[in-house]
């Protein structure tokens, strides 16, 4: 008979010896990457307002400064995990001009190997909202409501030497598209636009007073995804070179052709293609840790 009464006490101390034990605390192991975003002409970092490149097209031309967003990080390990990264919910602006704003920390990332590295060239639909920016630099980047608004993904300005052997601005400015009614389609009405002066932050850009009304959008933002061999180490920094090859911007099949183009492409949807499909051959990543 005193069998169960010894199970029993048995039973209490082994629960209130369990009870008494602390959750085991498992240690995330996490490390720090660093982009550094670099910005080349024909492998050498570019010469800022000095009349030095040729494009294949055969212009002459310079770059004066780049301005641009990207967004929607995802890192893959060996797995085939993704690693999404949400600080300043994913969206990042770069300036050649703001030295500071050419390197992105990427902080408290799973330890690991690695093996890709994705981002979203300028901002998608859900983050291209108008007003999400208040205050400059970023402000300085709104894309005319009529024209979509929202935001430009990318200003590269720069002049070129145009036929009439003239040094002539130019606004290589990527956005959203628009697709416009024609006059004979008999659904065009017009827009008053307003003068260029509104848009001092865009030179070169000169729209007519008034526009044709849109009949459609076209969302001009692409996917940059490159295989990459890289490791994230417990409590250390690592760093990816982000390169922008920016003579590729004006390679293609046909080559991009500033005195076809003119001045600006904010409203030049065909332009706009041209740019988007050669914006898949314009970033080149490497480790810089190997």
């Amino acid at each position: 008979m005193k069998t169960p009464k010894l199970l029993l006490i048995i039973c209490i101390v082994l629960m209130l010896a369990s009870c008494s034990k602390e959750p085991v605390k498992v240690e995330v192991k996490t490390g720090t990457v660093a982009l550094k975003l670099l910005h080349t002409i024909d492998g050498n970092v570019f010469q800022k307002d000095v009349l030095l490149y040729q494009n294949r097209a055969g212009n002459q031309y310079q770059v004066s400064n780049i301005q641009w967003f990207l967004s929607d990080i995802e890192l893959v390990n060996s797995d085939g995990i993704v690693v999404k990264i949400v600080k300043g919910d994913g969206v990042f602006y770069i300036d050649t001009d703001l030295h500071e704003t050419c390197s992105v920390l990427l902080e408290d990332l799973p330890a690991g190997n690695y093996n890709a590295v994705k981002f979203t060239f300028g901002l998608n639909e859900e983050k291209n909202t108008s007003y999400r920016f208040v205050n400059p630099p970023e402000s300085f980047m709104f894309w005319p409501d009529y024209l979509g608004g929202g935001y430009h993904y990318m200003k590269l300005n720069g002049k070129w030497m145009n036929t009439m052997g003239q040094l002539a601005p130019y606004n290589f400015h990527l956005g959203i598209g628009q697709n416009y009614y024609q006059k004979s389609s008999g659904l065009a009405h017009y827009f008053e636009f307003g003068s260029a002066d509104s848009y001092a932050h865009c030179e070169g850009f000169n729209p007519p007073y008034t526009l044709p009304d849109v009949s459609s959008f076209v969302q001009n933002y692409f996917e940059v995804s490159q295989d990459l061999d890289f490791s994230i180490v417990s409590g250390s920094e690592s760093s990816i070179n982000v390169e922008m090859q920016i003579e590729k911007w004006f390679e293609g099949n046909p080559p991009y052709n500033h005195d076809d183009w003119g001045g600006s492409i904010m409203q030049q949807q065909q332009a706009q293609d041209i740019a988007r499909i050669n914006g898949q051959k314009v970033f080149r990543f490497s480790n810089e840790n190997q």
